[in-house]
C-alpha cells in the first residue's frame, strides 16, 4: 500500500553536489535509472502536520561537515548504490530538531548517505560499480535543507520520478 509523506533531505553544497549530479546523470543514462537530486535522508515524516515551508524556519543550524566512509551497495532499491557518511553531532542534533519541529518522535539515522543509483541490479554488477567509483574528496559539506513530498515505499522508477521538492532552507 502507498502513502504520501514528506521526506526532509540535506542538500551538499555547490561544488560537491554538481559532481555527485554528474555521477548521477552517467549512471541514470548507462543503466536506465531514474534521475534524481543528490540528497541525504534526514527525517521522513508520514503524519500531516505543519507546512514543511513552516517546519524548515523553525530550523536553526549551520552546515554540516561530514566524512566520506566509502561507496556502497545494498539489495534494497532504495539503497542501490550509495556515498556512506560517519554520522556526527550536528547530524543527530539536526534531525532530532526536525523531529521536534513536526512533532515526530526523533530518531537517530544509522546509516546516512548519498544514493547515487536506483535501479535493480545483479550484485556482481554493484560490486564491481562500488570498486569502481573513487571520490576526489574525504569530506563533503551539506548547505541546505529540502523538503520532498514522496511516495512509500520507493520500489521502482515511478516513485522516484514523483517526488516533488515543497520548500527550502539554506543553513
Amino acid at each position: 500500500m502507498k502513502k504520501t509523506a514528506i521526506a526532509y533531505w540535506l542538500i551538499p553544497a555547490k561544488d560537491k553536489r554538481q559532481l555527485f549530479c554528474e555521477i548521477i546523470r552517467i549512471l541514470y543514462r548507462e543503466f536506465d535509472a531514474p534521475n534524481f537530486d543528490p540528497h541525504l535522508t534526514l527525517f521522513v515524516n508520514s503524519k500531516k502536520g505543519n507546512a514543511p515551508a513552516t517546519v524548515l524556519r523553525q530550523i536553526k543550524a549551520a552546515p554540516i561537515r561530514m566524512s566520506v566512509g566509502g561507496i556502497g551497495f545494498s539489495p534494497k532499491f532504495s539503497k542501490t548504490l550509495f556515498v556512506q557518511f560517519k554520522s556526527s553531532r550536528a547530524l543527530e542534533k539536526l534531525v532530532a530538531d526536525l523531529a521536534r519541529a513536526t512533532n515526530s518522535p526523533a530518531k537517530s539515522i544509522h546509516d546516512p548517505h548519498v544514493s547515487l543509483l536506483y535501479k535493480n541490479l545483479s550484485t556482481a554488477t554493484k560490486k564491481e560499480l562500488a570498486a569502481t567509483i573513487r571520490l576526489p574528496f574525504r569530506e563533503v559539506v551539506f548547505d541546505s535543507i529540502s523538503a520532498v513530498r514522496c511516495v512509500l515505499p520507493v520500489r521502482g522508477r515511478t516513485e522516484v520520478e514523483a517526488w516533488r521538492k515543497l520548500a527550502t532552507k539554506k543553513l
